[in-house]
């Protein structure tokens, strides 16, 4: 369902299409109209007038909605009005939406509108104070016939004239200001007097201010308590109707207008569903000409919906000669390679691509599959577009997060690679040492050790020197002072497989205090090694992580994309529905 705003500003229409959509299943398609020059009656405008219907009659709107505050003139308005229906081709429908009651609609009531109300009732109406913000509870039905003989009073033309209750014309609404005087079987009395005096006759309880005028109905004249804005169910300006007024700041369906207006959508989609189910009548061959696949299936699955399963989709041809002499309905969804499309066929190539125009950028539409169970929820396009931009804004932060975390675990990865070689040797380290001989037990007992290898192991050089004299025994002697080793990456110098080949049970010799210096610094690396390998187990996690929300991510982004195309197609096939059900010229 295709609706355009005239006169508004772009955050309240937007609000306001939020709302109707809230309230129906089918998709609105909206179109903000804005042109300045559209809504004034200076004689520029004047001159362009005449194109500027065409440019919306071009969108093919179901519903038009309008607020008239925002015209100049009432004139400019209703002209507008007019030429638009008398343009389109379908039964374009307007909606009169106001801001401020009096000052939007008081000019428009200076054209003398026909009003007619929920209960049916009828008259013409050109005084805004006539007009009520609030809902009347109740008021009694007095009639006024045999309470004056005449009345002097304005009428619509402005004309001064004198009338018996019975000779004022049928429903004519006659505001108090307009009255002059009464004339009584007491002489002449002005209207305020005479309501005073009146209403103290009478057992139901009025007050003056409760009156604002008299209404000529069937059956006589009556007091007339005022029009709740509420209670107005169309007006109309000549051959021209607005179906519906409906507030700004009032579109719930706790409020009457708003509700008659979503009520009247429902129905019109409901309508327009069951007579494509009961339609006896054969719709005219649908050919389409489409590049993208996904287009096509679309298009097959919302006219199969509808009933139409005699539909041909092309997704390319060299020449159009032969195919466009066939009695079809051509539905142009692109380029032609010639010429000769008929203009009695359907031309969607401009609306395609304004829906195509939005996934540029954000999916591949070669990528979308359809899904011939699921059911596309309406979509604004506002909505549409916020979807779209925290979409695209979640995939490239994720894309970011995992760039940075594949470029951090290429250095967690060298690290752990380096700790787990130096936690491999500190614990052969840790095992000789557990097996390593004192350094004041070895002093005494030197000369009886065979082994022939032996790794010394303190501070002092001169300390060294002198066990290793006395080491005759021991073949080859190695001495290593371990305070050289202050961090766990300085292991890494002892990893040889030399200093390896020394790492055998009792063959360490080592003072206290070296011993606890290796020792803390060997378990110090099997620590580190162990945080490493957490942090790039970790890091790994994350990065899975992220990679499953960013295919979430763009699984959402095909979601949104198909849902997008299939409500906006859909609304293509509602638009131009009259379309659908008549053959073109050239097949009749």
């Amino acid at each position: 369902m295709q609706l355009v705003g005239i006169g508004f500003a772009k955050s309240p229409w937007n609000s306001l299409v939020t709302q109707l959509q809230k309230q129906v299943s089918h998709q609105l398609n909206s179109k903000l109209f804005d042109d300045s020059g559209l809504y004034s009656e200076s004689e520029t405008a004047t001159k362009e007038f005449q194109d500027v219907p065409e440019e919306i009659v071009k969108l093919k709107p179901d519903w038009i909605l309008f607020s008239p505050g925002a015209f100049e003139a009432p004139e400019v308005c209703l002209k507008i009005l007019e030429e638009l229906q008398k343009m389109s081709e379908k039964n374009v429908r307007y909606v009169m939406v106001v801001d401020d009651l009096y000052p939007d609609i008081s000019a428009l009531l200076e054209l003398q509108p026909v009003i007619e109300l929920v209960n049916k009732m009828q008259f013409k109406l050109s005084a805004p104070e006539l007009l009520l913000t609030h809902h009347i509870r109740s008021f009694p039905r007095i009639r006024l016939d045999l309470e004056f003989e005449t009345m002097d009073y304005s009428n619509y033309s402005g004309t001064l004239v004198r009338q018996s209750a019975s000779d004022v014309p049928l429903n004519t609404l006659v505001p108090l200001k307009n009255i002059r005087k009464f004339e009584t079987k007491n002489g002449d009395i002005a209207p305020e007097i005479w309501l005073q005096n009146f209403l103290q006759t009478q057992d139901k309880v009025v007050h003056p201010e409760q009156v604002v005028g008299i209404l000529r109905e069937k059956n006589g004249c009556y007091l007339f308590p005022g029009i709740p804005f509420n209670s107005i169910q169309n007006l109309k300006f000549g051959n021209t109707k607005i179906e519906h007024l409906i507030r700004q700041g009032e579109c719930t369906l706790k409020n009457p207008p708003f509700k008659r207006f979503i009520a009247n959508m429902k129905q019109e989609h409901k309508t327009w569903l069951k007579e494509k189910e009961s339609s006896k009548i054969k719709m005219p061959p649908i050919h389409c000409l489409a590049k993208y696949q996904i287009v096509n299936a679309l298009l097959k699955k919302l006219f199969r919906e509808i009933g139409q399963t005699n539909v041909k989709l092309i997704s390319a041809m060299n020449s159009a000669e032969e195919l466009l002499k066939d009695s079809v309905r051509w539905l142009k969804l692109d380029d032609f390679p010639e010429n000769n499309f008929n203009a009695g066929n359907i031309d969607w190539n401009n609306d395609l691509s304004q829906i195509l125009a939005q996934l540029v950028n954000f999916v591949d539409l070669n990528d979308l599959q359809i899904d011939n169970n699921s059911a596309a929820l309406p979509i604004p396009q506002v909505e549409f577009e916020i979807l779209r931009k925290n979409l695209l804004s979640e995939e490239a932060e994720l894309e970011s997060t995992i760039r940075q975390s594949e470029s951090a675990n290429m250095l967690y990865a060298q690290e752990q690679d380096v700790l787990q070689k130096i936690a491999s040797f500190s614990k052969l380290l840790l095992e000789a040492l557990a097996t390593s001989r004192s350094w004041e037990d070895t002093v005494e007992s030197a000369q009886e050790i065979t082994l022939p290898k032996m790794l010394l192991l303190c501070e002092d050089e001169n300390l060294a020197a002198d066990l290793n004299l006395k080491l005759t025994e021991v073949q080859r002697k190695l001495w290593i002072n371990p305070y050289k080793f202050q961090q766990v990456e300085d292991l890494t110098q002892l990893n040889t497989i030399m200093i390896r080949s020394y790492l055998k049970p009792e063959a360490l010799i080592i003072t206290t205090a070296a011993r606890i210096h290796l020792d803390n610094l060997c378990r110090q690396a099997l620590e580190q090694s162990e945080k490493a390998e957490t942090v790039f187990n970790e890091q790994n996690e994350k990065i899975k992580h992220a990679k499953t929300d960013l295919d979430l991510i763009q699984k959402n982004k095909q979601s949104l994309a198909l849902r997008w195309l299939q409500v906006s197609l859909k609304q293509l096939i509602y638009r131009d529905r009259h379309l659908f059900q008549t053959i073109p010229d050239k097949a009749a």
